[in-house]
């Protein structure tokens, strides 16, 4: 069950278009700041320039991106602070997130509350551009059964940030080609497949909606389904002196390889193609221990 305090009131941030590394910093900043109750409860809205391709907090590089490609087309590779699969963030995509603590505006008694809550908000928003969007569990937002955005969160003390990413005008076949995504061994078939199952809003509404039009839409969904209020708001003095102290960390190798792959461990991906699908096996041989996960 979840529950919401009335007329409570979010700061909304909008940082426009930074680096991944930036935006990586900008996380953890603003969610010490709210941790250590510096900050209100906060929306941030936020995209990416350069192009991005993101790990999972626990996911490595080496398994999950095209390094040479990305580098060749100026794609920068970063490491997300949330967990789940990797993405690939084009400059027209907008990410959301919400800031808050855990017990306080917001009252789950699970996690997969804090999805259904928030996605909901946000698909109510999207829905104002005349479209039938809605959540879809675990952590997705669909239109007409297709994924158009995906979230996922992580906390720090009593503070929470969820975020997710909506997708704007994807090039996909980029995508299929910064991650990791067997490409060579997918027929043109498979690959509209895959194109059937996802999709993003300029191809729902027919036209480029305008950022600023974007942003407002979701805030109404977040007024109308949760009941909050707004105001616009800017980075304060605390966060913007955390972001400067975390930015290096989230530029540097440490960080974006943090999670390698171990010598006495081996991933295998193998893919069969019959006439009716596709079966896909993933599995993990660690050496050492003589296990095959």
């Amino acid at each position: 069950m979840t529950g919401i305090s009335p007329q409570a009131d979010f700061r909304v941030l909008d940082t426009g278009h930074l680096s991944a590394a930036e935006n990586m910093a900008l996380d953890e900043a603003i969610l010490a700041a709210r941790e250590e109750g510096s900050v209100p409860d906060t929306i941030r809205f936020l995209s990416f320039k350069p192009h991005a391709a993101l790990v999972g907090q626990f996911q490595t590089v080496e398994r999950e991106i095209r390094e040479d490609y990305c580098r060749e087309k100026g794609i920068e590779i970063n490491r997300r602070v949330t967990g789940g699969g990797a993405l690939y963030w084009n400059s027209s995509d907008i990410g959301w997130e919400v800031f808050s603590i855990h017990g306080g505006k917001f009252r789950a008694s699970k996690v997969e509350d804090y999805y259904r809550l928030f996605c909901s908000a946000v698909a109510c928003g999207i829905s104002g551009f005349g479209l039938k969007a809605r959540f879809r569990p675990r952590n997705d937002i669909e239109v007409g059964g297709r994924k158009i955005s995906g979230s996922g969160g992580t906390s720090m003390g009593k503070a929470f940030l969820f975020q997710g990413t909506l997708l704007v005008d994807l090039d996909i076949d980029v995508m299929l080609r910064c991650l990791k995504v067997p490409v060579e061994k997918l027929s043109y078939s498979e690959i509209s497949s895959l194109k059937d199952r996802v999709t993003w809003l300029s191809r729902e509404t027919g036209y480029m909606p305008a950022r600023e039009d974007i942003i407002e839409k979701i805030l109404r969904g977040f007024s109308r389904m949760l009941g909050i209020n707004f105001f616009k708001g800017v980075l304060s003095a605390r966060e913007k002196e955390l972001f400067s102290e975390k930015l290096g960390y989230f530029s540097s190798e440490k960080h974006i390889y943090r999670v390698r792959e171990k010598k006495s461990q081996y991933y295998l991906r193998s893919i069969t193609k019959s006439e009716k699908s596709v079966i896909k096996c993933h599995s993990n041989i660690d050496i050492r221990r003589k296990i095959l996960k």
